[in-house]
């Protein structure tokens, strides 16, 4: 597979991943000289931060010319497994697969949007394959490690094409084991693409990139926030926050989307004694499935907000460039814990967009001084009543793959470069959890769909939350108001079905 960067106008072929930028970044002489500076200090706070364990000299980081074995595994994200977030959304990753590649998902496979993904949108011939799972929470890595039959696969493809990438969703260790296992058997070169487990574990955790973004950029880069380490301590910070804030957030520190969230209204803890606000803690954090939850975050739940906006980057090798921002995305959110739904562009003003990717640039050059390589993305809320006295706090890096970043990078492969047409990513959940077969939905979204040599169209994502009538989808048109019109005659249709 070829890795690249276009120029926006440059046709790309389907095969590569490609990376487009429409941002001019510059991170002059002083930039450099501060985020070496500050990654100096994270070092000397974690020692072992930019060091790989020793997975044995055929495993590395990156990406090349070579077939991939793609796996969404979300075992590194707290909640996910319990939630069925592998069994929901593995499939996702078969967006980024190709002929030839071999895809790992989670459960049983689904032969209806397999033929989907290689007859309607043309994304090659894949081998999938679905590893038993000895137990309902096993990572999908280590139940590969533990599937002699994709074992043999992966190895087999190794040693045909002399090398293999792994594409993960998030580079944990369980990754990194498999991609030792694979090198061992076939005893080629096998390159990750992504950083090493102890990176990827800490540029995922809210607490550590808070810290790390407050170095960077100033403590007003980031929402008034502490770190909390058990009841007591959280009692005391949560008193003096309601204070200061009308509404005052609880984060789990590795979480995904709004899994890990919990929204308080400052007016309900003000006038209880500490004993009454603990238990009434307690149990709301028992009532979410929060095992042994600390540390945790607790913050302000700002507002009023502008926007919510997502940076979305590449980060290759130091070696190969600096950081790629390659999109300013608005999320869309639902309900009070902010639950991800979909996005689009954003509509912010050209000089903030251009300040986000700026900030966002300046995080991926710290990482990246840190050894970080991959798919990366910093979200971030506008605080403020105009965009002129609007504030940007960075609040999250997701140091993997995503529902704004996956959606993008197939449409770069789809249309050439996403930038030329109306691009729109959105969830719909049947209000009764009807469930909606693969075949059924096509059928009902024929003249709708996107088809190889077709300009416009929906793309469904995932076949995992069909079975609780839910859809994850893409939209490519010619322009914005034709890709939220075709989002809504798709809602229409799926309404239908019910």
């Amino acid at each position: 597979m070829n890795v690249a960067s276009h120029p926006p106008n440059q046709a790309v072929a389907r095969r590569e991943l490609v990376f487009h930028s429409d941002y001019e970044v510059a991170i002059d002489a002083d930039d450099k000289e501060h985020t070496d500076l500050i990654a100096q200090q994270l070092l000397r706070e974690e020692p072992g931060l930019d060091r790989a364990p020793p997975f044995g000299p055929l495993c590395s980081r990156g990406l090349v010319d070579a077939p991939l074995l793609v796996i969404e595994d979300h075992s590194g994200i707290q909640l996910a497994q319990e939630r069925n977030s592998n069994r929901n959304l593995s499939y996702r990753a078969a967006m980024l697969a190709s002929e030839g590649d071999l895809l790992v998902v989670y459960g049983k496979r689904d032969p209806d949007f397999e033929r989907y993904c290689r007859d309607v949108l043309g994304l090659g011939s894949v081998t999938t394959m679905a590893p038993l799972i000895a137990d309902p929470v096993q990572s999908l890595s280590k139940a590969c490690l533990q599937d002699e039959a994709i074992v043999t696969k992966a190895t087999g493809i190794a040693i045909n094409a002399g090398r293999i990438n792994l594409l993960p969703y998030m580079a944990t260790g369980g990754v990194w084991r498999l991609a030792k296992t694979i090198a061992e058997r076939a005893r080629v070169p096998v390159h990750v693409a992504g950083p090493g487990p102890t990176l990827a574990r800490a540029v995922n955790d809210k607490l550590w990139f808070a810290h790390c973004a407050a170095l960077l950029l100033g403590r007003d880069a980031v929402p008034h926030n502490r770190t909390v380490y058990g009841m007591s301590s959280l009692v005391g910070h949560l008193r003096r926050f309601v204070k200061e804030h009308h509404v005052v957030g609880l984060k789990l520190p590795r979480s995904a989307a709004s899994l890990g969230n919990m929204v308080l209204e400052s007016a309900a803890f003000t006038e209880l004694p500490a004993k009454a606000i603990a238990a009434r803690l307690a149990e709301a954090i028992n009532q979410r499935g929060w095992e042994s939850p600390f540390p945790l975050q607790i913050t302000a739940w700002e507002g009023p907000l502008l926007g919510s906006p997502s940076a979305q980057l590449w980060i290759p090798l130091s070696s190969k460039g600096p950081p790629i921002v390659e999109a300013v995305f608005d999320q869309a959110t639902s309900g009070s814990v902010s639950r991800f739904v979909g996005g689009a562009p954003s509509t912010l003003g050209e000089q903030l967009r251009q300040r986000l990717a700026h900030e966002a640039a300046l995080l991926g050059a710290l990482i990246q001084r840190l050894g970080y390589f991959g798919r990366c993305s910093f979200d971030a809320v506008v605080v403020g009543d105009t965009e002129e006295s609007a504030r940007i706090h960075w609040v999250e890096c997701n140091g993997r793959w995503g529902g704004m970043s996956i959606p993008m990078t197939l449409a770069n492969r789809l249309v050439g470069n996403w930038r030329k047409h109306g691009f729109l990513v959105f969830s719909y959940l049947d209000p009764d959890g009807i469930p909606i077969a693969v075949p059924q939905l096509l059928k009902r979204c024929d003249d709708i769909l996107f088809r190889q040599g077709k300009t416009s169209g929906i793309v469904l994502l995932t076949p995992g939350r069909l079975a609780y009538g839910g859809c994850d989808f893409l939209v490519i048109a010619r322009d914005q108001a034709t890709a939220e019109q075709l989002s809504e005659e798709a809602i229409k249709r799926l309404s239908a079905l019910a």
